[in-house]
């Protein structure tokens, strides 16, 4: 059923692209998976998104929409509709008022963005975290010659997207995402709200933030239902501050993200470090290469909720700079101490003026039970995936 209105909600929005002051985009995705997954979950999983833009500018004013929606034939958490913007923007002389439903991006480094806390993650899209989903919010920014300065009032809460039961990258044991459970009395309606100041100096770069309300990453509190092992969602309240640094050097750029966070327990800090290095022209081409490597680092350790304690990070950007906008990205995350690895490619190309191919795939290693190491993903160690995706834009 929810499949169904997720479709109709598809080509409702492929429609109304047909209007003036829209554009649309449709996208066809296939992944397969080598091996079934834990409980035999299906190889194949094939989906389509459709993703509708609506702007309208005047003098001092803007109006954005864009809706998103994916129907996914075999998991249906991945089927859903959300509302990336819907807002209202007004610029005055060294000023900026926006209000409504809209993303924010803070972060610099590319294995991890650890200060970006505005918007809570859409993780059935994709686990690396980067889709996002729409956030409620007031956003006031105010120009100066020392700096921007933007202050947040969000007063509702997103959570965050899991894989159902028939989905894959999915954990070991259920989420029983509609059971979630709050620190906050005020559960959903906890007002958050965070400051940035951010500024650069000729070619060095910064901010800083600081955070204060429900946490955008949840713990997993082990549970049953009936007999059935699960995990329910817990949202603590946190207080976060965050440092971006970037400083450009010729052909280096030099990045670190830093934060204290005072979530569940004692308070931790983490922090990525790195540099990408681009040469350009490589071979006497037209084409640039980029190297980039980076550290993360976070001071729990072991009692961390992820797997990012100790991590060492690599990858390569190559940009063709032609006319169909080819570009790959390849990269590995290794973990010294149990070995893990992840390796990822991501791929893409317009194959015509209004058709582009992206292609992406990860490779999980090295994935062990967890009474035999400290591998904290060793369920991911047959989800290996090839995932293709036509998008056909309107």
């Amino acid at each position: 059923m929810l499949r169904a209105l997720v479709g109709l909600g598809l080509w409702g929005l492929l429609s109304a692209s047909a209007l003036a002051g829209f554009s649309s985009e449709l996208g066809l995705e296939l992944r397969y998976f080598p091996t079934s997954g834990l409980d035999g979950q299906d190889q194949f999983h094939p989906s389509l998104r459709a993703e509708l833009e609506y702007t309208h500018s005047l003098e001092d004013d803007s109006f954005e929409v864009v809706l998103f929606g994916r129907a996914d034939k075999e998991d249906s958490e991945r089927s859903h509709f959300d509302v990336r913007e819907a807002a209202w923007t007004h610029v005055g002389d060294d000023w900026e008022l926006k209000a409504g439903i809209t993303k924010v991006f803070w972060g610099v480094t590319e294995s991890r963005h650890l200060v970006d806390v505005i918007n809570q993650s859409d993780l059935v899209e994709n686990v690396d975290g980067e889709d996002k989903l729409g956030q409620l919010m007031t956003k006031l920014s105010l120009e100066r010659d020392w700096g921007t300065v933007d202050l947040f009032w969000l007063p509702y809460f997103r959570e965050r997207t899991f894989a159902g039961i028939d989905g894959r990258l999915r954990s070991p044991l259920a989420i029983q995402v509609d059971d979630a459970q709050y620190e906050s009395g005020a559960q959903r309606w906890h007002s958050d709200v965070a400051i940035r100041y951010s500024h650069y100096i000729d070619d060095f770069e910064f901010a800083f933030s600081h955070f204060s309300g429900t946490s955008r990453d949840p713990l997993l509190i082990l549970g049953v239902s009936g007999s059935t092992p699960v995990l329910t969602p817990l949202y603590t309240t946190v207080d976060q501050t965050g440092v971006e640094l970037q400083y450009l050097w010729e052909e280096w750029i030099f990045k670190f993200e830093g934060i204290s966070n005072s979530g569940v327990g004692q308070r931790y800090s983490a922090a990525v470090s790195g540099f990408e290095y681009t040469q350009v022209g490589i071979f006497d081409s037209n084409a640039d290469l980029g190297w980039i490597a980076e550290y993360l680092f976070d001071d729990r350790k072991q009692a961390a909720p992820h797997s990012f304690e100790r991590d060492v990070f690599l990858a390569w950007r190559y940009a063709f700079n032609d006319a169909d906008s080819s570009e790959i990205l390849g990269g590995m995350i290794y973990d010294p101490k149990t070995n893990e690895k992840v390796f990822s490619v991501e791929v893409s190309q317009r194959i015509a003026s209004d058709v582009k191919l992206n292609i992406e795939g990860r490779v999980f290693e090295n994935g062990r039970l967890p009474q035999q190491s400290n591998d904290k993903n060793w369920f991911l160690e047959d989800e290996d995936y090839v995932q293709v995706e036509i998008v056909k834009y309107f």
